[in-house]
């Protein structure tokens, strides 16, 4: 199945260049003293989120944050956002982009203070492995939900503190909207529904849900989504980092 959010829209949704994605050169530098870092990784939606949210901090933080976050927030600590998603991606196609080995990645080499994660609105297809050969149809829901489960387990996993300690990085895991495509509409919500469920029992993994935040609910995001029916307008995307900003940058 082709990639359901074009490169090219990303770009016209949320106002950036692709190369503020996931090749940004610094997405894994090391934290300095005092900095909060906030990771946000995942499809073009999460692009949009995390490159609004420079901006929603800029705004709060009177002009300093931008790109590498200001000191406003956190008293003397700055508060820097990294965007490694990669437009296009999700957990159904390893073979395209494998979000569980780049975030064990991360967690081992760069753990953020927050990762923000949020995929769904590329995963409207069946389940392939690595070689891209196909594990998993989507005709077969329940094996399709199982398998999907597994992979959000990983992802959530890699960042799974040892025991006995605090964890190193809060998961943020941001649900999608219902589109005006209702293939996409209704995996957006069940996979939401998923990753709900496989955080249930995982406390450094919290829920937050772009329906809630928009206030949009069970229902078509209509005054949130671009004419393709797919991405979300710039304004939604910082009304949505507007009402998650305090928990990102909570200690």
């Amino acid at each position: 199945m082709a990639r359901l959010l074009a490169a090219g829209a990303v770009a016209a949704a949320v106002g950036v260049g692709l190369a503020g994605c996931g090749d940004d050169p610094d997405a894994g530098a090391t934290r300095g003293d005092g900095e909060h870092k906030i990771t946000v990784a995942g499809d073009s939606i999460s692009v949009g989120l995390g490159s609004q949210l420079r901006e929603v901090l800029a705004d709060r933080d009177g002009g300093g944050g931008g790109a590498g976050g200001g000191d406003g927030l956190n008293g003397a600590d700055d508060v820097v956002v990294k965007v490694i998603g990669e437009p296009g991606t999700g957990l159904a196609r390893p073979d395209n982009f494998d979000w569980p080995t780049r975030l064990r990645a991360l967690a081992a080499d760069f753990p953020p203070d927050v990762l923000v994660f949020s995929v769904g609105s590329n995963d409207a297809q069946d389940l392939t492995d690595a070689a891209g050969d196909v594990v998993v149809p989507m005709s077969d829901e329940q094996a399709w939900d199982a398998e999907y489960s597994r992979r959000l387990a990983e992802v959530f996993d890699a960042f799974r503190p040892a025991d006995g300690e605090d964890p190193a990085t809060r998961v943020v895991w941001v649900g999608h909207v219902r589109t005006a495509r209702d293939d996409v509409a209704d995996t957006n919500r069940r996979v939401h529904r998923l990753a709900t469920e496989v955080a249930a029992d995982r406390p450094w993994v919290e829920v937050r849900d772009l329906a809630a935040l928009l206030g949009t609910g069970d229902s078509e995001a209509t005054r949130c989504l671009l004419p393709d029916g797919l991405h979300l307008s710039v304004d939604c995307l910082a009304e949505a980092d507007r009402a998650l900003l305090d928990d990102l940058v909570a200690r």
